[in-house]
């Protein structure tokens, strides 16, 4: 199956693509898209696919405590479909003060080295039209990639939320076993899109950090919101040196609107803090997590806060990284 380059990129961010690429998106174009990624897309078959909320729209789905959700809808039915609960959260600091400790604990913890490498845990909704079904999966997506030899995505399923005996009435259980491989997908080198300054971040400047952002959509007036979308893009292809993360963190703040939401402990069970961002031109609201023990972007949560079609709001999806 030759899969179109832009839904490789797509499939590889982990993260928010352009705002502007899904505003006006509905249920049908979703899994149209979706079904592409997931190799059922065809003439007969393009009503079957994923589509997983705006954040981890390109990739799928949760891990380990991922509620694995199907609601069987019929024409005069609403969606009464689970979601994860909102993450709960305490103790807000200062802004200021957060991203002091975050600076001084990515200094002063063991560094990380940057490489073509990602792995991330991710969740989000899973959109079968022709049955008109929504469910959510556990998934694991790793993806290698290299300007010498293209790239590969391997996309697992996880341990779903629900344990057998215990599911409640009404949610089915997971299609896939949980360590299946789901998807394993390879891109040849001239096939791959990554944009250069992306391909090229080989070093912990500014000055790169900025052009590989800029390449991937940000700008000098971008919201707080729009900035963390290019964040999220960007950790989608590399794992990052603390001192980048350092510059990431002080780019989305300097975007304006980010608001200290507290400590809390993320679906991994880990200590983060999180800021929720700014972004009033959509239906969604984002926060970023911080490691309250690294300082390091760990990861993203998304909301709905207008439902779209049979898509109810709340928790759509999240994606997590340092997941090794």
């Amino acid at each position: 199956m030759n899969i179109p380059d832009e839904e490789i990129d797509r499939l590889f961010r982990a993260a928010n693509p352009a705002t502007a690429s899904l505003d006006g998106l509905n249920a049908q174009a979703i899994s149209v898209r979706e079904s592409i990624i997931r190799g059922t897309y065809g003439p007969a078959r393009e009503r079957q696919g994923w589509a997983w909320g705006r954040f981890a729209v390109a990739v799928a789905a949760i891990v380990a405590i991922v509620i694995v959700a199907t609601n069987v809808l019929a024409p005069t039915q609403q969606a009464v479909a689970l979601t994860p609960p909102p993450l709960q959260y305490d103790n807000p600091q200062p802004l200021s003060t957060v991203v002091q400790k975050a600076n001084e604990r990515l200094e002063s913890t063991v560094s990380v080295v940057q490489e073509r490498r990602v792995s991330s845990l991710v969740w989000g909704w899973s959109i079968d039209l022709a049955k008109e079904r929504v469910e959510s999966v556990p998934q694991r997506i790793t993806f290698d990639w290299a300007p010498e030899t293209g790239s590969r995505s391997t996309i697992i399923a996880g341990d779903p939320y629900w344990p057998d005996g215990v599911r409640p009435e009404g949610i089915d259980e997971s299609p896939y076993e949980p360590g299946e491989t789901i998807t394993k997908l390879v891109t040849a080198p001239e096939e791959m899109k990554i944009p250069v300054d992306v391909m090229n971040l080989n070093d912990g400047s500014g000055e790169s950090m900025d052009k590989a952002l800029t390449s991937l959509g940000a700008t000098a007036t971008s919201s707080s919101g729009e900035v963390l979308v290019v964040i999220g893009r960007l950790l989608s292809y590399w794992t990052l040196t603390n001192e980048q993360h350092s510059i990431l963190i002080d780019r989305l703040v300097a975007a304006g609107g980010v608001t200290v939401l507290g400590e809390s402990t993320d679906r991994l069970g880990r200590d983060v803090i999180g800021l929720r961002v700014t972004d009033p031109k959509t239906d969604y609201q984002d926060t970023v997590l911080l490691s309250n023990d690294t300082g390091r972007i760990v990861g993203m949560e998304n909301e709905l806060t207008a439902a779209q079609d049979f898509i109810p709001v709340g928790v759509i999806g999240y994606t997590l990284w340092d997941v090794e």
